[in-house]
């Protein structure tokens, strides 16, 4: 297993990154790490985040940056995404994640992105999620961004854990950042 770096997003400026995290505050610190480095590369950070985490992460957002930096950065409540037309609708989430994109755009043509994915279902269906990655492994590589997208580690089965890393360049774990062994651009 090759490590590229210990946790640190600022040395990767573009790819698809899939992150099983597995505890909370690990969770939170390389999300500001990926902030931090966004921030520094004059990047504009859209972070989909679940309500639980919110104000969480407002509240140590507001301690590390000034207004100016906080101004890069927007933060969406992952229920408009995920949840607000059924349970893991992919033809909405794709909208609204381009309906965001296309106005952060309008002020910065540097983006990067986080998303933590969730659902309320037991487990999604596979092939869905294999199709939603897939489309947004397109576009990720097409824009030339990264996107990190999060899911808890204790929410996904052994099957979805492989089809997510056959569809992400990158597996970011709690302590480090590698290559996907498994990533084939030829399966879509």
């Amino acid at each position: 297993m090759e490590v590229l770096h210990d946790v640190n997003l600022g040395a990767l400026q573009k790819g698809h990154v899939f992150y099983p995290f597995q505890q909370q505050e690990a969770y939170i610190r390389n999300l500001m790490l990926f902030i931090q480095a966004g921030l520094k590369n004059n990047q504009h950070i859209l972070i989909v985040e679940s309500m639980k985490n919110i104000t969480k992460v407002k509240n140590r957002m507001h301690r590390l940056y000034t207004e100016e930096q906080l101004s890069s950065i927007s933060l969406v409540d992952n229920f408009d995404y995920y949840f607000l037309n059924g349970d893991f609708n992919t033809q909405h989430i794709l909208r609204s994640f381009q309906k965001d994109l296309s106005i952060i755009k309008k002020i910065n043509s540097s983006i990067r992105t986080w998303g933590h994915v969730e659902w309320v279902s037991k487990e999604p269906d596979a092939a869905l999620l294999n199709e939603f990655e897939s489309i947004a492994d397109d576009y990720v590589l097409k824009e030339g961004m990264l996107s990190v997208c999060a899911y808890s580690k204790n929410s996904l089965s052994n099957a979805l854990t492989e089809t997510l890393e056959k569809v992400h360049q990158f597996v970011l774990t709690d302590e480090n950042l590698r290559l996907s062994m498994t990533y084939n651009r030829d399966l879509f």
